[in-house]
């Protein structure tokens, strides 16, 4: 799995790990310059997209940093079919062309080349267990993220609401879930342990309609 884990740096998480002290250093771009209570539970509305959301086209943006030193930069397309629970990572290259993609019912993974031919391929599970920021490949299963974590509201404001999730259990790090305070989805994932920092934007999303499954072809045609 080496190749497609290297050329997204995760996605080095989804959820593509990172500090405390780097997202001090970034928080003044993140944070709302004056705090007010959001609408609505935000916690509860992002659980509410385990129900409504069905499909998922979105460009992403990744970059690792640690100390505050930018190691990594990647950016690509990211689908999504809850029918088959079907994910396709499409990771470009400067001239915005495919240089590599993975793809997956979430039982197994297959990763192309830039032409589409097979690299390797294996079990989902062995490698996004070993992903520190697997909330970015987590749509459509955000209940089972919140119930991992202790949640809580960081901040709050008219640009975006901040979910700040800690877990129940073993693993040291952060999870930063940037929520459009309009419909309360992802549109940043930040996740913090030591001196690493990745993070990953969601940008041009749209939900709930037509994903062709001919991007899925690789796993629907085993």
């Amino acid at each position: 799995m080496k190749p497609f884990i290297n050329s997204v740096c995760l996605l080095a998480a989804l959820l593509c790990c990172a500090a405390p002290a780097v997202y001090a250093k970034n928080q003044a771009q993140t944070k709302p310059a004056a705090q007010e209570a959001p609408a609505k539970d935000p916690a509860a509305m992002l659980r509410a997209w385990d129900k409504n959301l069905s499909t998922l086209a979105t460009d992403f943006e990744q970059t690792s940093s640690y100390d505050g030193v930018v190691i990594s930069r990647s950016h690509g397309k990211l689908y999504y079919k809850k029918a088959g629970n079907l994910l396709r990572l499409d990771t470009l290259n400067d001239e915005q062309k495919t240089d590599q993609s993975a793809v997956t019912d979430k039982k197994t993974l297959k990763v192309l080349d830039a032409k589409g031919k097979l690299i390797t391929s294996g079990a989902w599970a062995d490698w996004v267990n070993g992903q520190p920021n697997k909330a970015l490949f987590d749509f459509g299963n955000y209940s089972a993220l919140l119930d991992a974590h202790q949640v809580k509201l960081f901040s709050s404001g008219k640009e975006r609401i901040i979910l700040l999730l800690t877990p129940k259990q073993q693993a040291d790090y952060k999870l930063y879930l940037l929520l459009n305070p309009q419909d309360y989805f992802p549109q940043s994932i930040i996740i913090e342990a030591d001196l690493m920092q990745t993070k990953a934007d969601l940008k041009n999303t749209v939900k709930n309609k037509a994903v062709s499954q001919n991007l899925f072809k690789e796993v629907l045609n085993k």
